[in-house]
């Protein structure tokens, strides 16, 4: 059962899944903070804000004390300062081997038994929308150089193999079942499917495609062999 909440464009439900991750005194770093919304989802003025836009940096400086200006893959911090790193909407405006880079990052600035948290859009037809985009990343990829999986073949080293998947949450959309049905010429087998699928709506049924998840990752002291 998908849980409507998470059938959404807005990231408010995904930053919700942080909140059982978050302690008043954790250490948080938000990477590609944009606007600061995730700070002020938590009214939070003590986040570490990154991001590589320096007009936003001007206007997160404003209300935020720990704003960092930058690139990616370099994240200007001491290791194992974070217990949390969030990083929404970014990795997919990644080429690999930055997103690489970036993700060895993130381990070397996490603290033992602190939480990656990634938030990223998957391949569906909207994605090459925004010309920004480079590529999708399923969680898998992740998943794969994160955590220890007997047998993987990888093209780069594993940036760790001492992580665990806590969560990972599906964003969905809802899928018009009329969208390809007026590819044909024939109106009066048009019509009838259409009474067909309006009857089937109406009784509850729908159609639903992943198009962004949320991975939850935990760093864990003991490192497999």
């Amino acid at each position: 059962m998908i849980d409507s909440k998470y059938i959404t464009h807005n990231r408010e439900p995904f930053y919700e899944i942080v909140n059982k991750y978050i302690d008043n005194d954790s250490c948080v770093l938000d990477i590609g903070a944009g606007d600061g919304s995730f700070s002020k989802y938590f009214k939070r003025d003590d986040f570490y804000l990154y991001d590589g836009n320096i007009n936003n940096i001007d206007i997160l400086k404003k209300k935020y004390k720990n704003v960092y200006y930058g690139k990616l893959p370099n994240l200007p911090f001491e290791t194992t300062f974070f217990d949390i790193i969030h990083c929404s909407h970014v990795i997919e405006h990644l080429y690999p081997e930055e997103l690489y880079e970036t993700l060895k990052e993130m381990d070397r600035c996490l603290k033992n038994n602190g939480y990656i948290i990634i938030s990223t859009p998957l391949l569906w037809y909207g994605f090459y929308d925004d010309l920004s985009h480079v590529k999708p990343y399923n969680p898998e990829v992740l998943l794969k150089y994160f955590c220890y999986f007997p047998d993987t073949i990888l093209t780069r080293e594993h940036i760790s193999k001492n992580y665990i998947k806590k969560e990972l949450i599906y964003r969905y959309r809802e899928v018009d079942l009329l969208e390809n049905i007026y590819n044909t010429k024939n109106n009066f087998l048009i019509a009838i499917i259409i009474k067909i699928m309006n009857f089937l709506y109406r009784l509850g049924l729908r159609k639903y495609i992943k198009i962004g998840y949320t991975i939850v990752i935990q760093k864990n002291n003991i490192e497999k062999k």
